[in-house]
Parts: C-alpha cells; structure tokens; sequence
C-alpha cells in the first residue's frame, strides 16, 4: 500500500470516525453520568469492537453479514435493539431525579462499561459494512497481511479514541452543572430518547 492509498484511507476514517452516532452518544452519555475515568474505559471497550470489526473484515468474515439476509437481519435486530434497551434503562434513570453521578446508563463496574460500549459498536451492521467495504479496499493481497492490517486497524482505532475521547471530554465539562439542576434529569431523557432512535432507525435499516 502507497502513500496515497493510504492518505486516501486516512481521509476517509477521519470522516468516519468523527461523525456523531451511538458511539459518541455513549461516551458523552457516560462522562456527564459516570466521569472520564470509566468513560476511557467504556471508549476502549468501543475501540477494541471496532478493530475486531476491522479483523473480521480484512479477513473475509465480514463479507458473510455483508451478503447473508439471515445473519444480517439478527445483527440488526440485536443491535437495534441493545441500543432501544440502553434508551429505556438511560430515560427510567431520569424519572426519579438521582443525581447524574449515581446514574449508569446500564452498567457501573468497568467490566461491565467495557462490554456495553464493545457491543454498541459489535452489533450495528452498518458498522460492520463499511469496515467490510473499506477494509479490504486498501489491503494487497500479494503483500504480507499482518503488517497491512496493523496499520489500517490501528490508525482507525486510534482515530477512534481520539473523536470518543474528544467528545467525552467536551460532555464532561457540564458535568457539575447537570448534577446540580434538573438538567440532569431532561439529559437522561433526551439522551435516552436518542439511543431508542438510534436503535429504532436500526430496525428500519435496509441493505
């Protein structure tokens, strides 16, 4: 892989990775409810879902979802409706007026964020299509794999981490004035409002 065949990729995870969906929602939902702390774990857990998406596609696994009706439906319908759990748990959490820091959106022990956030980015599959789609684009195949799939599946992860953590760390500055006013409880429901729209979207999702 060239210079500019891998500018060309760069460019394209930079757009990628960048974008606002149910990734980014989690990190922001997680440092305004939880802090920075156990929102990096949450991120690394988003960020290790999206390389193993990017292995499974370098290798050919991905094409599977990608061309099986079956297993392409039942990624969409877990994934939409994981993100519609997340919602519902995130929009209950609001009604009784706790303080955002007692508020998860499901989970609290670092394990458990690490699994949440890995399985927001596991289970979408226009997630796993794009990886599937670009990943293989960029890879030649007469060349050794491992040292090309370093490179792609690093600089996306990195990217990654770099946008969550970027995101996080702009949420995290309202962070005291949601916990003390009841913008904290309007918070959880819109936010909770959007993960069931996120994931209802996913529902509706044709290939």
């Amino acid at each position: 892989m060239g210079l500019t065949e891998y500018l060309t990729f760069l460019l394209i995870a930079l757009v990628a990775t960048a974008s606002p969906g149910p990734a980014v929602l989690l990190a922001v939902t997680n440092a305004v409810t939880l802090g920075m702390r156990r929102t990096l774990v949450a991120i690394l857990g988003n960020v290790a879902g999206i390389v193993l998406l990017a292995a499974l596609s370098s290798i050919g696994l991905g094409a599977l979802i990608h061309t099986s009706e079956a297993v392409f439906q039942l990624v969409k319908w877990v994934g939409g409706l994981y993100l519609i759990y997340l919602g519902i748990r995130l929009w209950r959490s609001g009604l009784g007026r706790l303080p955002v820091g007692e508020v998860a959106v499901a989970a609290r022990s670092p394990a458990q964020l690490f699994f949440q956030a890995f399985m927001v980015a596991v289970s979408n599959p226009k997630a796993i299509a794009f990886c599937t789609a670009l990943f293989p684009q960029f890879i030649e195949p007469t060349a050794a794999m491992l040292p090309q799939f370093a490179l792609l599946a690093g600089t996306f992860g990195l990217l990654s981490f770099t946008f969550l953590l970027s995101y996080a760390l702009m949420a995290s500055r309202c962070r005291g004035w949601l916990h003390n006013s009841s913008w904290g409880v309007r918070f959880n429901r819109i936010t909770g409002g959007l993960f069931v729209g996120f994931g209802s979207l996913l529902l509706t999702t044709e290939r």
